[in-house]
């Protein structure tokens, strides 16, 4: 690799400008939604760090990082500013002669400036920590901010494993984790008026919004709520469109513009999917019944066995295999039964497998069962039973990031702090969540009417101590029950997360 075939991958190099030309960022531009991720305030880019992103496959990471170059230029030298796509990078040697090639080259003119290194799709390469290992090691990455983005949450655990001591001088959290948008920010980029209101109610701080989650938690329907609920109307509609479109920027780009999400934009989605299952050597046909098994048994608790036994692979292990692409994929997210005696998850037990996105669910969904996408999800939403099967998977989603952002760590490991609980005599708890050493139990009941039969599995679990006041996320109704259970819709509860 010579350095002028760098300075080609880099057209900023000669002319600043030239990263306004970048296709990603010209897409950006032109898009009908204003969104910058939240997590591109999470680095701390003047110190020596190896920070990974990891996401969904068209989450918009490559965009996300192309931003952030766009933002560099424009206080520092071009040169120091370093882009590369590793899709057609065969091996970590490779990786390490082209990133070495860089540092030399630049350091005869900038032997003391930081640079900063962006590496897209490091999941491409197999052991690609072996490279990154090898160049810390030689001391090449002294004085560099380092961002690599892939796509599977096994490249995490990979990473933390085999490059300890060599992530750089920094007490952050290293692996980030981005994820397609959550409805607040949906709203906020959509409703300009209603994130003014969140404003002037000091909701936009996160530790605002929790202390609001916790007075739900006490049975009390904080004041904030009731103002933010004037927006009801608004508020319905966008959360009947995130079902739609999820938090995908493309497909709200284009339902947006359009009021319709095309089919090549599920195309380019499941295309990606299936690249992931092909590079773990997977089947098709395999993951396509998986898939209809999943959607069938969405809300539902399940096993390993009764998987298998609706499809043709011939062992629960296998199963297994394939949904844990899924969920490396981020994908999907598995919750166990809780038990309370140990206070751990029964992992032994039947789980639910909940999908991360809406619109990740609907191309899924629609590929596996060879169904036009976009008329299919929404004959799938005007069914009052699927769709509230699928508002309780974005309940789940949101609750897992809840304790994710409260409890950050390398690993997305949210199996002890969120749970589903059932007793001896079947009653159920659709969520329970860990917070501040109590739990707080969930009832996810999308419907039109909450009548006291709806709540008997929260007042069965709340007897059991050590337990918050239970919560129904309801449809559109905001009231206290018996002066012991705070309901709110989901709309609502969603935006405090």
């Amino acid at each position: 690799m010579e350095f002028s075939e760098l300075a080609q991958k880099n057209p900023w190099w000669k002319d600043k400008q030239q990263i306004s030309q970048d296709r990603n960022i010209k897409k950006l531009e032109t898009s009908k939604i204003d969104w910058t991720p939240r997590i591109k305030h999470k680095f701390n880019l003047n110190q020596d760090a190896i920070y990974t992103i990891r996401g969904p496959r068209q989450v918009g990471k490559t965009t996300l990082i192309k931003i952030m170059i766009k933002e560099q230029l424009t206080h520092c030298i071009p040169e120091q500013v370093f882009f590369y796509a590793c899709d057609l990078v065969s091996n970590p040697k490779e990786l390490a002669q082209i990133i070495d090639c860089y540092i030399r080259g630049v350091r005869k003119n900038l032997p003391n400036q930081r640079l900063f290194l962006f590496i897209d799709e490091i999941s491409s390469v197999k052991d690609w920590q072996k490279g990154i290992k090898a160049l810390f090691d030689e001391g090449l990455l002294e004085n560099c901010t380092v961002i690599l983005t892939g796509s599977h949450s096994i490249d995490i655990r990979n990473a933390s494993e085999r490059l300890p001591g060599r992530r750089g001088n920094t007490t952050d959290v290293v692996d980030k984790i981005f994820l397609p948008m959550k409805f607040a920010e949906y709203v906020e980029i959509q409703n300009p008026k209603i994130r003014s209101v969140m404003e002037d109610l000091h909701l936009l701080k996160p530790k605002n919004r929790l202390s609001l989650i916790n007075l739900l938690a006490q049975a009390q329907i904080p004041s904030q709520l009731e103002k933010l609920d004037y927006y009801h109307s608004d508020l319905e509609e966008l959360f009947h469109s995130y079902l739609l479109t999820g938090g995908i920027a493309t497909a709200i780009d284009a339902y947006l513009s359009k009021k319709i999400i095309p089919s090549n934009i599920y195309e380019t989605h499941i295309n990606a999917v299936l690249g992931d299952v092909a590079k773990w050597q997977k089947k098709e046909i395999y993951m396509a019944q998986i898939v209809q098994r999943l959607s069938e048994n969405l809300s539902s608790p399940v096993s390993w066995q009764s998987l298998c036994k609706q499809t043709d692979l011939g062992s629960h292990h296998t199963v297994a295999d394939y949904v844990d692409i899924l969920k490396s994929s981020f994908t999907v997210s598995t919750i166990y039964q809780l038990n309370r005696n140990k206070d751990a998850p029964m992992f032994e037990k039947e789980k639910k497998i909940y999908f991360e996105d809406p619109f990740i669910f609907h191309v899924l969904k629609s590929w596996a069962f060879s169904l036009p996408p976009f008329e299919n999800a929404k004959e799938y939403l005007e069914k009052s039973e699927t769709c509230s099967k699928l508002v309780e998977s974005v309940v789940c989603n949101h609750l897992i990031r809840l304790v994710y952002n409260l409890f950050p760590s390398s690993d997305y490991n949210y199996t002890n702090k969120v749970y589903y609980w059932r007793d001896s005599s079947g009653r159920e708890v659709d969520f329970v969540v860990k917070l501040n050493g109590k739990y707080l139990p969930l009832e996810v009941k999308y419907q039109n009417s909450i009548v006291r039969s709806d709540m008997h599995g929260l007042r069965t679990f709340t007897r059991g101590g050590k337990s918050c006041s239970g919560n129904v996320i309801t449809k559109n109704t905001l009231r206290i029950e018996a002066e012991d259970i705070a309901l709110i819709p989901c709309y609502l509860f969603l935006m405090l997360i």
